[in-house]
């Protein structure tokens, strides 16, 4: 393999792939001029569409001072941070399989992008970097402007609309009483935003909004999940009012007893639905977690409900470990059987329907049959062609099936 120079620009947050479903690494000119012609026609807007043609025009430059230069765009994911680094690594993992990387020239489109520059280095030396700033009309670099595109940002329109709003209203309906009520909002906000508990809660309406777009029936069981909890905090509430105050840390640790059914109830609904949604989107592979999930949601609740048991005296000693030895063995019993669902290595018929892709990400079409006997599957290709290919030709990474040689 000769050394080749690699002109990179990196869509760290995968916008790429979001608004065309082209996944990283695109290798070479032509893909790359599709790629961001495709990114620009779906988002005018796009900053990393002016990138990846900066890049193009990048790559003329460079072929004029160095002999083997070729371009890449590596894409990462909507989750900025370990999850698009990981997936950047991977795809760099890739490239150093196919070629050997004598250096690099990056392009970017600002600071976040130049976070991936310690990846890079561990690869190849970086040669030289440019950063490329979008030219913006007088009236477009205004205050206004600004502000108007700052709040088309959800996090920011919640922190500055969304909550003064609910506070406003708050005021409004409470009148002089609405002190207390507006301070517990701003501070119940500023908690889950510090924590990182926000974007998780609008993960999971955003799953159910799914399920009911889908019309799919695992939205009961979300629905479910929600109110589950406000039951156990309703009847440990009446408990707790209830109770002659006599001794004050047993009345709160047994009103919390009362508790933990419904919350590991809650948990095991949404663990429910999600093997729903892995049955209607062909993802049976994904079983497998979801059973040693909910073993072990069920094993805390045992030893957390026993350890109460005992601090509460209603229970031996002896009773705690038996717990604990109990739900090791569930734990174990759970991942023997979450092993019939591990198709990483097997031909099974969980695999049919699957996306078939090259390393390079380029779609290739979809599991059609499989045949376990021979240990192939056959891929239906966009072109109606049907592919056999065995079990050495491909793995499976990410619900999706991988080639380890392009198709042509």
């Amino acid at each position: 393999m000769k050394k080749k120079i690699f002109v990179v620009c990196v869509d760290r947050d995968n916008d790429l792939g979001r608004k065309t479903k082209i996944t990283g690494p695109v290798i070479g000119r032509e893909k790359n001029l599709e790629a961001a012609q495709k990114l620009i026609l779906s988002d005018p807007e796009e900053s990393d569409a002016n990138t990846m043609f900066a890049a193009l025009k990048k790559l003329e430059e460079a072929r004029k001072e160095f002999r083997n230069v070729e371009i890449v765009t590596l894409t990462g994911a909507e989750k900025v941070g370990i999850s698009s680094d990981k997936e950047i690594s991977r795809q760099l993992d890739i490239l150093s399989k196919d070629y050997l990387i004598d250096g690099w020239i990056l392009v970017t489109d600002g600071a976040e992008d130049n976070q991936v520059i310690p990846l890079l280095q561990s690869r190849g030396k970086i040669i030289s970097t440019e950063t490329i700033i979008i030219k913006q009309a007088k009236a477009v670099e205004s205050t206004f402007y600004t502000i108007k595109e700052a709040i088309k940002d959800p996090s920011i329109a919640r922190l500055f609309l969304g909550v003064p709003g609910i506070m406003l209203i708050t005021y409004f309906v409470l009148g002089v009483y609405s002190i207390q009520a507006m301070a517990l909002i701003l501070g119940s906000y500023l908690m889950l935003k510090g924590f990182g508990i926000e974007e998780k809660i609008f993960d999971y309406f955003r799953l159910i909004m799914t399920s009911l777009s889908n019309q799919r029936i695992s939205v009961l069981l979300y629905v479910a999940a929600i109110l589950t909890p406000f039951f156990g905090f309703w009847l440990a509430y009446i408990q707790l009012i209830s109770s002659e105050f006599i001794d004050i840390t047993i009345d709160i640790v047994s009103a919390a007893r009362i508790v933990y059914p419904f919350l590991a109830l809650a948990v095991l609904l949404v663990i429910f639905g999600k093997i729903l949604d892995s049955f209607y989107l062909k993802k049976v592979y994904k079983i497998g977690k979801y059973i040693v999930q909910s073993a072990s949601i069920i094993a805390i609740w045992a030893i957390i409900d026993s350890g109460t048991l005992v601090f509460l005296r209603q229970a031996d000693i002896s009773w705690f470990p038996l717990n604990i030895m109990a739900s090791l063995i569930l734990l174990v019993i759970s991942m023997r059987i979450s092993k019939v669902f591990d198709v990483e290595n097997k031909i099974t018929k969980l695999l049919v329907g699957l996306m078939v892709i090259d390393e390079e990400g380029t779609y290739i079409g979809k599991v059609n049959a499989i045949d376990k006997k021979k240990k192939t599957i056959t891929i239906k290709t966009e072109k109606e062609k049907l592919l056999e290919k065995n079990l050495e030709e491909f793995n499976l990474k990410q619900g999706r099936i991988i080639l380890s040689q392009n198709i042509s």
